[in-house]
């Protein structure tokens, strides 16, 4: 009895495993590919960093199913958005679209990742937005952001401004799509140091 449902139990399992495992293997083949696009758009244009930081926010929208992306750069004391993807393409110029520049502090996403130099990942930020952002209110309600991710541009000492991500629909990112963020954030912070 018991002992055959758990193994029958553990079988499925596999199965599920097995049949996740094509579709693991493509997005971490995408992962890898997009990783090493970004290392030879850095070694194609040593001197400029805009197309860097186009390609990054590019690659994580899309394999992060994201519509939205943003690299903020801080600019004495707020942040200003550098580079711009949402709804399927890179803005013309990312300060234009009606994206206003955040303040530095820990009111806004991108200015908390900055200042505590750490990831912050919430699953829905609208209940967090009065009391935990409120420099972040204005954005994330005109572009109707629930999920969001935020990972710092780290130098040393310090950070040059941070990555976010959003989706419309509530719901964490998956482990690997933070962990791809925090390379790409890796690659972008390379590509301003030089």
């Amino acid at each position: 009895g018991e002992m055959t449902a758990r193994l029958r139990e553990s079988y499925a399992g596999l199965e599920r495993k097995v049949d996740a495992r094509p579709r693991e293997l493509t997005e971490s083949l995408e992962q890898q590919t997009a990783i090493s696009e970004i290392l030879r758009v850095i070694s194609s244009s040593p001197t400029d960093v805009q197309p860097v930081l186009d390609a990054v926010a590019e690659r994580a929208a899309h394999l992060c199913a994201a519509p939205f992306a943003r690299i903020m750069l801080i600019d004495g004391t707020r942040l200003v958005p550098a580079s711009e993807y949402w709804d399927g393409k890179l803005t013309e110029d990312a300060g234009r679209q009606g994206t206003t520049p955040v303040p530095l502090d820990r009111s806004s996403i991108s200015g908390r990742a900055a200042l505590d130099r750490d990831t912050i990942h919430v699953a829905d930020v609208t209940p967090l937005l009065a009391a935990e952002f409120a420099g972040a209110a204005e954005n994330m309600t005109r572009f109707e952001c629930r999920a969001v991710l935020s990972v710092p541009l780290m130098r040393e000492g310090g950070a040059y401004g941070a990555i976010v991500l959003a989706r419309h629909e509530p719901g964490l990112f998956a482990p690997d799509q933070v962990a791809l963020v925090q390379t790409f954030a890796r690659q972008a912070a390379i590509a301003i140091d030089n």
